[in-house]
């Protein structure tokens, strides 16, 4: 068997019935959170897959994440000179989001902006330690749960040629520190110490900073960041994942093993029916969650090589001891494609299989999901209000709710659980 499916299944024995990881969920049923942050959180994309993962792993739960991040933005209140104007500090917004949108969790990922791309100040340090932990107490003393998250790392590889030294005069976002993500590293370190106050921290910096790193031993000029600031598709589902795990969320595989030795099935649930084996050949009949939908903007590298943590709603199908060299795979009676007997004894991983209905649905959903998100974002983020220029406007929210209700209305259609016919035929030789 596939070496990661048995540490899968391993974990799915160790951990119980499926309820008590849902039961341990950070998250519950009915909850409203607030994301407050810099331009890495106005992007979005983290907010939407996580949004995606609580509709696939749960629909029959209701939560609802507010993405309220503002580019620019600080805690600490500080701008560079050079900034074309005074950034945005969140203190200044901060009773009003609290008031109008009465979160229960309130997710804060601030820091790429608050050492204004210097090199490292004990004094910007104490502004930026400052600025934070009086949110922390704002947001603690109206009610809401806190997350803090760890800003990405600052990568200067794909900006060279804009970095300065750090004897220069002055420094920007336009031309930062050379070494300003050994700053963002002291600024997160200084925030893990605050989960021995209590408070959950999400450590994203580490998480982008570490695939990085392994990835750059076979490739040296990979990035996740264009401009060393902004993390694209693939960073942000880095973070997400960051988010889940230190959210307790269920790392479920889903997987129907066939022995075809003694022609039996089992699975990690109860519900394969109407199984049976015949010519050398299988077919049963399983419900199935949709899978945490892929983005097709993720690089190979997260798709392929180290597959992170992703065992998120992952259906999988292995097959042993199987007669044939090759089968066809159908759902119903449309021809998914031939799977190789190796690949069947190591394990399929369903979601690769890009015809499956669940995944047909899944990448639907995703763009649903992240066309709400980024509808009820702006429209929140500009009733609350804000100091910054040449931010994008939403529309009015009454009228955004009511689209984003209709959108809701389909993405929880498309996250019915569906049962699923799956053929494995053998191909003639």
């Amino acid at each position: 068997m596939h070496r990661r499916l048995i540490a899968v299944l391993a974990l799915i024995a160790a951990a119980g019935p499926a309820a008590r990881a849902e039961d341990d969920f950070f998250l519950q049923d009915g909850q409203r959170v607030a994301f407050l942050g810099d331009s890495n959180t106005f992007a979005g994309h983290y907010i939407a897959y996580l949004d995606a993962y609580l509709f696939t792993r749960f629909p029959d739960r209701k939560y609802e994440l507010l993405n309220l991040g503002l580019p620019s933005e600080t805690a600490s209140g500080l701008s560079e000179p050079d900034h074309p104007y005074p950034r945005p500090d969140v203190h200044e917004r901060l009773d009003r989001v609290l008031a109008k949108t009465k979160p229960d969790v309130v997710v804060l990922c601030y820091g790429m902006n608050d050492g204004i791309y210097y090199p490292f100040s004990e004094d910007r340090f104490k502004k930026y330690q400052d600025g934070m932990l009086d949110v922390i107490d704002r947001v603690t003393k109206a009610g809401a749960k806190v997350v803090v998250v760890t800003p990405p790392p600052f990568d200067p590889g794909p900006i060279r040629d804009k970095l300065l030294a750090k004897t220069a005069d002055k420094f920007s976002w336009m031309h930062p520190y050379e070494g300003y993500d050994d700053v963002l590293q002291r600024y997160s370190d200084w925030m893990l110490t605050l989960r021995d106050k209590g408070l959950m921290v999400v450590d994203a910096h580490a998480a982008v900073s570490r695939h990085v790193a392994e990835v750059r031993k076979l490739d040296p000029k990979y990035c996740l960041s264009g401009d060393g600031v902004h993390i694209d598709a693939s960073g942000h589902w880095l973070v997400a994942q960051a988010i889940l795990r230190v959210w307790g969320a269920p790392a479920d595989l889903d997987v129907v093993e066939i022995n075809a030795k003694t022609g039996k099935i089992s699975s990690t649930s109860e519900d394969v029916k109407d199984f049976s084996a015949d010519s050398g050949g299988f077919r049963f009949t399983r419900t199935m969650r949709l899978p945490v939908p892929a983005d097709p903007a993720w690089n190979g590298q997260i798709v392929e090589k180290p597959k992170i943590d992703d065992k998120r709603n992952r259906p999988w199908l292995k097959v042993s001891d199987a007669p044939f060299e090759k089968y066809t795979l159908y759902e119903g009676d449309k021809k998914l494609g031939e799977i190789g007997r190796d690949r069947l004894d190591s394990g399929l991983d369903l979601t690769e299989v890009k015809d499956l209905s669940i995944n047909v649905r899944a990448a639907q959903l995703g763009k649903l999901a992240a066309e709400r998100s980024h509808l009820l974002g702006l429209a929140w983020l500009t009733d609350v209000g804000y100091k910054r220029p040449d931010t994008p406007k939403g529309i009015p929210l009454d009228e955004a709710q009511k689209k984003a209700g209709d959108l809701e209305a389909k993405i929880r259609k498309l996250a019915e659980p569906q049962a699923l016919m799956l053929r494995l035929v053998p191909v003639d030789k």
